[in-house]
């Protein structure tokens, strides 16, 4: 299940790859349409494919091939005669599609006015079906609504799963879910049903004795769910922030040991104020704001940590231009190494921790360094006005006089 997530969102993201050789613009090149940018909006029909990436990406204009669409936000409202590909963190489809639907997101709606032609591949946290689909479903979701006619066979896999009154299953139906669901016969014949029961993996905690119950889906689900948050953030601080995230990447890659020791001081302060507020009890009601705001600066503190440490390393492979795809791509890449350097035994949570107090020292060091120039701002003592330096007169043009001697004829 891990391989199938991984590889449908890496797909979507090199699928959007060249769209990095425009900034902030839309052009075409051998009857392919690219758009990349913040908020890039495809209106024009696209003569053979499209590729758009970019925080917000809408897709309005008819594509004749197929369409590739990478973003935070992606809608996709135009016609698509050949195949859709989609990845990002919520993805709407309101457009016709003659083709396959294969989207990886956190939330997936396939709404009423849309039309699948063909498959449809849908993987996310929440996954609502709203269009008829002429080929078969696969869907893969925490939770999942079918309401729609689904002509062809249909596999499902997610903890909960619910059927609308429009929906009907041509087909086979096979599904994994925690426990048996009742499926109305609206929907398909009891005959044509498979389940299979989802297997959970239970791990004792040895504080509490308790039992932590969770499945393969609720774990992929929820780890393409936190790399789309990540790098959504990622590209809403890119795209409005972006001189401020240089300034921090550049003090964490010029002083990394200093970072890490701001950083130390800056999580130690984090999380002593909890104790601290605890001894001096006016300051309880405090504490919850504490630790909300360690959640935050650990996140961020990651995140850039992340996205300086691998670009640099990008950089140094292969220079390349620092787009807002580029970066993207390369902060994906970084993140999923450092994930996989949990499974690395003592030395993993070493480097990702070391990962975190860099990225907070220099979030530190460059705040610290604003606030100190405002303060330096505010008091200082306003400049004396620069006194006006009189003009010299000019000098009176020479007269002829007694002394000046007569002009020779």
């Amino acid at each position: 299940m891990f391989t199938r997530f991984s590889r449908m969102l890496l797909a979507a993201l090199l699928f959007a790859a060249p769209a990095a050789l425009a900034d902030d613009d839309t052009f075409v090149f051998g009857g392919d349409t690219y758009a990349s940018g913040a908020t890039p909006s495809l209106r024009q029909d696209s003569p053979r494919s499209a590729f758009l990436s970019g925080f917000s990406v809408t897709l309005d204009g008819a594509v004749t091939r197929n369409a590739h669409l990478a973003g935070a936000r992606v809608r996709a409202d135009g016609p698509v005669s050949g195949d859709l590909y989609a990845a990002g963190f919520s993805v709407d489809v309101d457009g016709a599609v003659a083709g396959d639907v294969s989207i990886a997101g956190a939330n997936i709606e396939i709404g009423e006015s849309a039309s699948i032609g063909g498959n449809a591949r849908l993987f996310g946290g929440t996954v609502e079906v709203d269009a008829p689909i002429t080929g078969s479903l696969l869907a893969a979701a925490g939770n999942l609504t079918l309401n729609a006619p689904i002509s062809g066979d249909a596999m499902f896999a997610g903890d909960e799963i619910s059927f609308g009154p429009d929906a009907t299953i041509g087909g086979t139906l096979t599904y994994s879910a925690p426990e048996e669901i009742d499926i109305p016969e609206s929907v398909i014949s009891p005959e044509k049903v498979t389940f299979h029961k989802l297997t959970p993996s239970v791990t004792e905690t040895t504080d509490e004795d308790e039992a932590l119950v969770s499945s393969d889906t609720v774990k992929v689900t929820g780890y393409i769910t936190t790399l789309v948050f990540m790098l959504a953030l990622a590209a809403f601080f890119l795209t409005f922030t972006p001189t401020r995230v240089e300034a921090m990447r550049a003090r964490l890659m010029t002083r990394p040991l200093a970072s890490l020791g701001y950083g130390f001081l800056a999580l130690s302060m984090l999380i002593g104020a909890v104790p601290v507020a605890l001894l001096t009890l006016v300051a309880i009601p405090l504490i919850p704001f504490v630790v909300l705001a360690t959640v935050i600066a650990w996140t961020l503190a990651y995140l850039l940590a992340v996205f300086a440490l691998s670009w640099w390393v990008v950089t140094k492979i292969r220079p390349m231009r620092a787009s807002l795809l580029n970066m993207l791509l390369a902060t994906a890449a970084g993140l999923v190494l450092m994930s996989l350097l949990h499974y690395l035994p003592f030395f993993g949570w070493i480097a990702n921790m070391a990962v975190v107090l860099i990225g907070l020292g220099a979030m530190a060091a460059i705040c610290g360094k604003g606030l100190q120039e405002r303060r330096l701002r505010r008091t200082a003592p306003p400049a004396a006005p620069v006194p006006a330096t009189p003009s010299e007169p000019a000098e009176p043009p020479e007269l002829p006089g007694e002394d000046t001697p007569p002009r020779t004829q």
